[in-house]
């Protein structure tokens, strides 16, 4: 009877102690620092997912600049690789280090070239991407002078090349009047890592962001003006047209030159690609839209005198029984760059392309002369 009634009396007391641990443990869970567990039947808050960072792209007029920069840098490009055929060939009469340090001043020279158009690309080329388009280019020119004086130093080792082999009783003059342009090349260099940093920071930087500010909706506004002029009068759209076929088969004629394969022809394919690229761009000055559709102007291009130019350069090309001339394999890539661009500019004007065409002789001349 005892034990019953102590048993009583500690119920109450361990339902209190019971609830107190359990109010004890809710209250850490939900200060964050317990388990976290969602209770049953409550529906769990979902983690928001941040929104993602609005990209901005580059304006019409970034965009024809792009191509522009492309084209400088492409034309680099082949100066380089020229250079590197010049040290690759087979000039038996040349000394090798003469040789050698002819091609690296062609390669350095063609270096500078694409460090220039690197650098407007980076920059006025991403007109409305990036916050000072115009500081970019700017500091970029110090890359371009220290390539320079890297070019100027080549200048001295082939200057002092001079004064090799054969030509040994020049060398006690090639070699100080070498190392007197090699010490100017190394000053250029160092004008050039000075000037980078002067024209990226500063007052400078500060003009050109300023500057740059201004240029953003000035060529937004004036790109503006040109398409809506395009759209007004009906131009824009024929224009746009005749610019992207007319760039885009320029830009296939880069392609054949480049797959020519042959020495000083096939690095310039890479430049009219470019170009080409360049051209078909340009239609977005004039209609918003783009597009690449046929020409609206092929009446009127084919009411011009161009009858007899475009037909023959496929029997040019496609063999009119001298395939196996030496010059006509030498002209291939150039009759077949003229033959590509006549034949886009006659779908471009509705023409069927064939013997038929309005351009049709010029092929054949071309063809005339490389069978004899």
């Amino acid at each position: 009877m005892k034990s019953t009634t102590q048993r009583e009396r500690l119920l109450p007391l361990i339902s209190i102690v019971c609830g107190a641990a359990l109010a004890l443990l809710a209250g850490c869970s939900s200060g964050g620092s317990g388990s976290g567990a969602t209770p049953q039947g409550a529906t769990p808050t979902p983690t928001p997912t941040p929104a993602p960072a609005a990209t901005t792209d580059t304006t019409p007029t970034g965009k024809v600049t792009e191509g522009v920069s492309n084209t400088v840098a492409a034309t680099g490009n082949a100066v380089s690789q020229i250079g590197q055929q010049i040290k690759d060939a087979n000039l038996p009469v040349v000394p090798d280090a003469t040789q050698n340090a002819t091609g690296d001043v062609v390669m350095n020279a063609g270096q500078t070239v694409t460090t220039l158009g690197v650098g407007v690309r980076e920059g006025l080329g991403k007109i409305g991407a990036v916050d000072n388009p115009l500081g970019v280019t700017v500091g970029s020119t110090g890359n371009v002078v220290t390539q320079a004086g890297q070019t100027v130093v080549s200048a001295g080792d082939l200057v002092k090349s001079v004064g090799s082999g054969q030509l040994a009783p020049l060398a006690p003059v090639t070699e100080p009047v070498g190392g007197a342009v090699q010490t100017v090349g190394g000053a250029v260099k160092q004008v050039g890592a000075q000037l980078g940093d002067a024209l990226s920071t500063g007052a400078v930087a500060q003009l050109t962001g300023t500057t740059s500010k201004a240029i953003v909706p000035l060529t937004t506004q004036l790109t503006g003006a040109t398409q809506t002029v395009g759209g007004a009068t009906g131009l824009g759209a024929p224009a746009n047209n005749l610019l992207v076929t007319v760039g885009n088969t320029v830009a296939s004629g880069g392609g054949m030159l480049t797959n020519a394969n042959q020495p000083v022809v096939s690095p310039l394919g890479g430049v009219v690609t470019e170009a080409g690229k360049t051209v078909a761009a340009a239609g977005v000055l004039l209609n918003p839209n783009g597009g690449t559709g046929g020409n609206p102007l092929g009446g009127l291009l084919n009411n011009l005198p161009l009858a007899n130019v475009a037909g023959a350069t496929g029997g040019a090309v496609g063999g009119s029984g001298s395939g196996a001339s030496p010059v006509n394999g030498l002209l291939a890539p150039v009759t077949g760059l003229v033959g590509t661009v006549t034949g886009g500019l006659t779908q471009a004007a509705g023409g069927s392309g064939s013997a038929q065409s309005p351009v049709s002789g010029v092929t054949s001349l071309l063809g005339g002369l490389a069978q004899h």
